[in-house]
């Protein structure tokens, strides 16, 4: 003799999947909250090498500069796609990867200048220097 599942017990279980499955994506939430952005991730970046006065401040800075920080950041992003799309070319393009690898040194160096400006700037400010 079979047994057939009521609509009832079938509607729970569906209810009951539905709340784990909802209390992941929220527990998921919670722990990536504000971990969007490349640049919210920075300053940490910077670490632990500076002492709290240093990096509180360079993390004031960056925040009021937040634009050039972030350009910096897009245009390296970009560079980097426009690599991997050289590298990714059903032909072999050197003179493209070397433009390509260019752009990427370019616009590292460009993200690491905006980067140090703002560390010496800090550096600055907490020793009081001008």
């Amino acid at each position: 003799m079979t047994r057939r599942l009521s609509p009832r017990l079938l509607l729970v279980g569906a209810l009951a999947l539905s709340v784990l499955a909802n209390m992941f994506l929220l527990g998921h939430a919670v722990r990536n909250w504000g971990a969007g952005h490349d640049a919210v991730r920075l300053p940490e970046a910077i670490g632990a090498a500076y002492s709290p006065e240093v990096r509180a401040e360079f993390r004031s800075l960056l925040r009021a500069d937040r634009r050039r920080a972030l350009e910096a950041l897009y245009d390296l992003r970009e560079a980097r796609q426009r690599l991997g799309a050289a590298v990714n070319a059903a032909t072999l393009d050197v003179a493209e990867m070397e433009r390509a690898m260019q752009d990427v040194r370019t616009a590292t160096e460009a993200l690491q200048r905006v980067m140090q400006e703002l560390l010496l700037e800090a550096v600055k400010r907490t020793r009081g220097a001008g």
